[in-house]
C-alpha cells in the first residue's frame, strides 16, 4: 500500500529516490506546458499534442476553434495539477481531500507523454520486462512506474 491513513488524509509512502525523479519529470513537463500555452497548435511538439488533443479530425476550422476557447484553459488546468503534485510529492505531504484527483491528472499527463516519446503502443504498454539491448531502457522503466502509480492512486481513489 503506498498511501498511509492518517488524520485528515493520506499520505504517499513511496522511496525520497522515486519522490524526486517523479518530482523532476513533473518539474520538467511544466515548463513544456508553460511554453505550450503560448504556442501555436500546430507548432507543438508531437509529445504535446497529446495534451493538447485534436477535437474534430476532419474540419480544421472546427478545430482552429475549438483550440483557441480551449487551449489556454486546459494548459491552466495541466499547469494547477503539475503544480499541485510537485508539491504533493514532498515527503510527509498529506493528501486532503481533492489532492488525489489533481495528483492523477499530473500523473497521467506526465506519463501520456512519456509514453509518446517513447512510442509506447498498446501491443507493447504492458511488456515491463526491460530489454537490456534498449537504449532507452531506463525511461521505459520509469513509464512504467508511472503506470504503477497511476494505477495505485486510481485504486485509492475508488476506495
Amino acid at each position: 500500500m503506498i498511501f498511509e491513513p492518517v488524520d485528515g488524509g493520506l499520505r504517499l509512502t513511496i522511496d525520497n529516490h522515486s519522490r524526486d525523479v517523479v518530482a523532476h519529470l513533473l518539474g520538467e513537463l511544466r515548463h513544456e506546458v508553460e511554453a505550450a500555452k503560448t504556442t501555436t497548435p500546430a507548432a507543438l511538439e508531437p509529445h504535446m499534442k497529446r495534451l493538447f488533443p485534436t477535437a474534430y479530425h476532419n474540419d480544421e476550422q472546427h478545430n482552429d476553434e475549438y483550440r483557441r476557447l480551449t487551449h489556454s484553459d486546459l494548459a491552466d488546468t495541466h499547469l494547477a495539477a503539475l503544480n499541485d503534485a510537485v508539491l504533493l510529492l514532498a515527503p510527509g505531504r498529506v493528501f486532503a481531500e481533492g489532492d488525489l484527483e489533481r495528483f492523477v491528472r499530473a500523473i497521467n499527463a506526465m506519463r501520456l507523454v512519456l509514453g509518446t516519446v517513447l512510442d509506447v503502443s498498446e501491443d507493447d504498454a504492458d511488456d515491463d520486462t526491460p530489454d537490456s539491448d534498449d537504449p532507452v531502457a531506463l525511461q521505459r522503466e520509469v513509464y512504467h512506474y508511472l503506470g504503477w502509480l497511476l494505477h495505485t492512486s486510481l485504486d485509492q481513489l475508488c476506495k
